[in-house]
């Protein structure tokens, strides 16, 4: 298997890319406002919500964005697959005019790229979970997200757990001086030592969270100290 080797990419660089996708994302809420009588809010999730984006070093395979599909209104709850034909035709009616092929039909996602044909590589691509909240008052109870049993051809909606108190765990690490250059680091070893490509970039930064609050209760046992990182704690009273 080829190694890649991950770099970050600024804010300026990806950013019309970005704006692309979400322009993209308005188009498909309006046919699914107006021919199917669904609605749904979208959001960015992960590393690039952070603006953690990466590419591969000295490559030309490029961006990987990860977004939520927020079902509000729908006819179809207990029909997922009619669900998401309707959102593939959407999808593929809004990538007319875009250099985006296809949209497809991903185990987990909606996956739509943009491919150099010539070098057989992928410039850039975004997947797009159609999901829904168990509980919109505490979203760490996770939601449920429709699913492409691609063996049987069968589509469920299949409950999803993630955070683990994420952002909680963030926002305990914000207040050590360098714990978010901790994640930015602990996020780009995970990218470059993953070799499983299924493996989605929201889940290496959530993970990245994960090893570094661990990391810090760790130090915290052994004495403040003894922090892990050089990591230095804010003294808020």
């Amino acid at each position: 298997m080829v190694k890649y080797m991950y770099e970050y990419v600024s804010k300026a660089e990806y950013k019309p890319y970005k704006e692309e996708i979400e322009s993209i994302i308005k188009k498909v809420q309006k046919i699914m406002k107006t021919e199917y009588d669904t609605t749904f809010q979208f959001k960015l999730i992960g590393s690039a919500n952070r603006h953690l984006v990466t590419k591969i070093k000295d490559g030309n395979r490029g961006y990987d964005f990860d977004y939520n599909l927020i079902l509000q209104k729908s006819d179809l709850w207990d029909n997922p697959k009619k669900l998401k034909e309707q959102f593939m035709r959407a999808f593929s009616k809004s990538l007319k005019g875009t250099k985006y092929g296809e949209p497809e039909d991903s185990t987990s996602s909606i996956t739509i790229k943009v491919v150099d044909k010539k070098h057989s590589k992928i410039i850039r691509s975004c997947d797009f979970a159609i999901i829904y909240y168990l509980d919109d008052d505490n979203l760490d109870n996770g939601y449920r997200y429709i699913k492409n049993w691609k063996k049987n051809n069968r589509y469920s909606f299949e409950d999803r757990v993630l955070s683990q108190n994420a952002d909680c765990k963030l926002q305990e690490i914000l207040e050590y001086e360098q714990g978010w250059n901790c994640v930015r680091d602990e996020y780009i070893k995970l990218k470059n030592r993953n070799r499983d490509m299924n493996k989605k970039s929201f889940i290496l930064y959530l993970e990245s969270i994960h090893n570094v609050y661990n990391h810090i209760q760790q130090g915290l046992e052994n004495e403040e100290d003894n922090l892990p990182r050089g990591l230095t704690y804010l003294n808020l009273w």
